[in-house]
């Protein structure tokens, strides 16, 4: 049985916690997740660097969730669009700290919407503070967020294709993207208009849509999962 730091964010009515979808995963290839709570980035810098190092030392795998914006600071901007929203400092500060551990300890990390975000800033990249202002605006399609929405490709030589074989679509809850990649990530999907949707490294996967959405929808989707806590 495999344990999973599992991030979580502010969700409304002053409650902290994730979509349960990312638990339900889980706990259908018998694992479970141990959640992170955004509020532990309010601690000093050494706290947060501790207790980040004994989550992981004590788990096996690490998923970073969807959720609202990374702070453009953390890639050299300033917030230049009305749509940027949800930004909580104390997230951004936990997640690079479990990010940073989990590649010191040589974790599986699994990273969903805003992680893929996460990932690429920590990895030094940039984002599209938002799509729709950018041209790109079939990407927040909250009606379809149990199904698919968009088509995407699929580089052929990548862990995703392994894991997904013949998946060329996605649901599509974003509003933001991966604009320049950061170093030692490569881009393995993007959408039809060019938005990336996955990237990798030894021990990474980071998708844009939604795959704890669509585990009932198209089971493979599960596959993410299963290789997290394989």
């Amino acid at each position: 049985m495999a344990r999973v730091v599992v991030t979580a964010g502010q969700l409304s009515g002053r409650r902290t916690g994730v979509h349960e979808g990312y638990l339900d995963a889980l706990a259908r290839l018998g694992s479970y997740g141990m959640m992170a709570p955004a509020q532990i980035g309010d601690l000093a810098e050494s706290e947060i660097k501790r207790i980040a190092k004994e989550l992981i030392a004590s788990t096996d795998a690490l998923m970073l969730t969807g959720g609202g914006d990374v702070d453009p600071a953390l890639y050299g901007q300033t917030v230049n669009s009305d749509k940027v929203y949800g930004i909580e400092a104390n997230r951004d500060r936990i997640e690079r700290a479990l990010l940073d551990e989990a590649l010191h300890q040589d974790r599986k990390v699994l990273a969903i919407c805003r992680g893929i975000q996460v990932v690429n800033v920590f990895f030094g990249g940039t984002l599209i503070q938002d799509l729709e202002t950018s041209g790109k605006n079939r990407h927040s399609l909250t009606e379809h967020e149990y199904e698919y929405a968009h088509s995407i490709s699929v580089s052929a030589d990548s862990e995703l294709a392994r894991l997904l074989p013949g998946i060329l679509q996605a649901n599509s809850l974003h509003h933001q993207a991966v604009d320049v990649p950061g170093g030692d990530l490569v881009v393995t999907a993007v959408s039809e208009d060019g938005v990336v949707e996955a990237m990798e490294r030894p021990g990474l996967v980071a998708v844009q849509w939604h795959p704890e959405r669509l585990i009932d929808f198209d089971p493979m989707q599960l596959n993410l999962f299963r290789w997290l806590v394989s």
